[in-house]
């Protein structure tokens, strides 16, 4: 199983054994004040392509949608513009190589791709708004955007985190498995794009929507559970059609022997399924999306269930199976102090 698919996760659980516990839009092309995600489409309303707003093109920090967005205050929207603007200079993939930062783990649907400054998290802090450790890449209308930062370094348990921005809302996580005995990998992501669950959550389920060109639908229905399972599950599903097509590292070279191609006539099959939901969103036909959406979704929970079925190792597959439900539900990591 590879690309936006089980390898990253996979690489995510196992990077703790393999390594003895070691570890849409364009951020230099949009207009912060033009474009208004504060009504963003339904799936379920009918729309207009010639009017459609093109995640590609920008977004306005000011009306993202989502209420903990509706939360932030003007100061942390000025600062998180203002990291966007510092890492402007890196928004290729070209660029953001030659100033030292490199892919690691690999396509994850809810996250893109981490691209690690690793002279950066040997000796940063996580205190410096204008050069974070990380930069996150994900295709947007087969192109890859840099949608979102990650501030990350290595501390003790109960180490306070740095205050970089205005409000409570900005909550590092630890991660605790992927760090030597006695440290705890602490990060904070930092989305420049739309993120239902806040600029600063963990995953973006959004991501996997833009990576096949569908429009996602309105944030305001992931209240209801239901519906908040069909959408996160079906941004997962979707994410099994992109193909990586990027360097996952040495792990990935290694775990490319561990595909299942038993499970390609289900890919396909949402593969196929993906013209239908955008036609049932442009006709406005909720029954129609919502049946696409939950025969995309059958087809994930039977690679999700082979997947755990093939994985040898009670560990593995549990960390795997756990990271599958952080995805789900939008939780990632541990609450940092």
């Amino acid at each position: 199983m590879t690309g936006i698919r089980l390898l990253p996760v996979l690489l995510v659980a196992i990077a703790p054994l393999a390594l003895g516990a070691q570890t849409p839009p364009a951020a230099a092309d949009h207009d912060h004040g033009t474009h208004d995600q504060a009504a963003p489409h339904d799936a379920a309303a009918p729309q207009d392509h010639a009017e459609t707003h093109d995640h590609a093109a920008g977004h306005d920090h000011a009306a993202m949608h989502g209420e903990p967005e509706a939360a932030l205050s003007e100061l942390a929207r000025e600062q998180i513009a203002a990291v966007e603007a510092s890492v402007a200079p890196f928004a290729q993939p070209a660029t953001a190589r030659d100033s030292g930062f490199r892919p690691a783990l690999g396509m994850i649907p809810t996250m893109g791709t981490h691209w690690v400054n690793a002279v950066r998290m040997l000796s940063g802090t996580g205190s410096d708004p204008a050069r974070p450790e990380h930069l996150m890449f994900s295709p947007v209308a087969g192109e890859e955007k840099l949608v979102g930062v990650a501030f990350a370094y290595q501390a003790r348990p109960g180490q306070e985190t740095p205050d970089l921005f205005d409000g409570a809302l900005d909550a590092w996580h630890t991660h605790p498995e992927l760090s030597p005995p006695g440290m705890e990998l602490t990060m904070l992501h930092v989305w420049f794009v739309p993120s239902p669950d806040g600029p600063f959550a963990g995953h973006n389920p959004w991501l996997a929507y833009w990576a096949v060109g569908l429009e996602p639908p309105a944030a305001a229905r992931l209240a209801g559970e239901a519906d908040s399972y069909r959408i996160r599950a079906l941004g997962l599903a979707l994410a099994e059609t992109v193909e990586e097509g990027r360097d996952g590292g040495l792990l990935s070279s290694l775990l490319r022997t561990g595909r299942l191609p038993a499970l390609e006539p289900r890919r396909d099959r949402i593969r196929e399924l993906i013209p239908v939901l955008e036609a049932a969103q442009v006709a406005g036909d909720p029954v129609a999306w919502n049946a696409a959406a939950d025969a995309a979704v059958a087809e994930w929970e039977a690679i999700r269930a082979a997947t755990l079925e093939a994985i040898r190792f009670p560990q593995v597959r549990d960390r795997l199976a756990a990271f599958y439900g952080e995805m789900l539900t939008g939780g990632h990591g541990e609450h940092a102090h």
